[in-house]
């Protein structure tokens, strides 16, 4: 039979769950107002380095794009090239952004502007990224868990139930029995 000292103390310590759980919410919702705000410096950079460059092949950007999953989107520097129709469409550019920066002909004048400014997109891109997947992992972990622990926990929940059937059985034939001999 439990204790009331156990009974409080499971309470209190059901209080303290309670108050991780907020916690994860919490930490949930900063991180995620973390990532509303790196893609509002992203927009930004990009108003930047658009006002900052000539409308001509080899400008630099920053788009979001529909990536690996169609409910999400992520943001990639883009460089504009133009085509012999004289439109403009964008290429994904990988690394080593710096050194794309064009700092010839007309696009000298803000070479440096647009330089610093893909160097704040190169940080922001990985802030975002390591935030990103500091989300997936969570998410993966928690997952794990629950696909792995609940099964275990809800046979030891059945097998509890049976062995607590099985030892008042044995508990009631054994007081049942001497309380036969005692009455015969």
């Amino acid at each position: 039979m439990p204790s009331s000292s156990n009974e409080e103390r499971i309470e209190e310590h059901r209080a303290c769950l309670a108050g991780i759980a907020e916690e994860g919410r919490a930490l949930f919702a900063e991180i995620g107002n973390l990532l509303s705000e790196v893609d509002e410096h992203l927009l930004t950079s990009d108003d930047v380095l658009y006002y900052a460059q000539p409308p001509m092949d080899g400008k630099l950007g920053v788009r979001f794009w529909r990536r690996h999953r169609a409910d999400r989107i992520e943001p990639v520097v883009v460089v504009w090239h133009k085509n012999q129709k004289g439109r403009f469409w964008p290429e994904e550019v990988y690394g080593y952004l710096s050194q794309r920066v064009c700092r010839r002909g007309a696009f000298e004048v803000n070479a440096e502007v647009t330089a610093e400014t893909v160097v704040i997109v190169d940080k922001l891109l990985a802030m975002r990224k390591s935030l990103t997947l500091l989300l997936y992992r969570t998410r993966q972990s928690v997952n794990s868990l629950k696909t792995h622990h609940k099964p275990v926990l809800d046979y030891q929940k059945k097998r509890l139930a049976e062995l607590q059937v099985t030892s008042r059985k044995n508990l009631d034939s054994l007081y049942g029995e001497s309380d036969e001999q005692e009455m015969a």
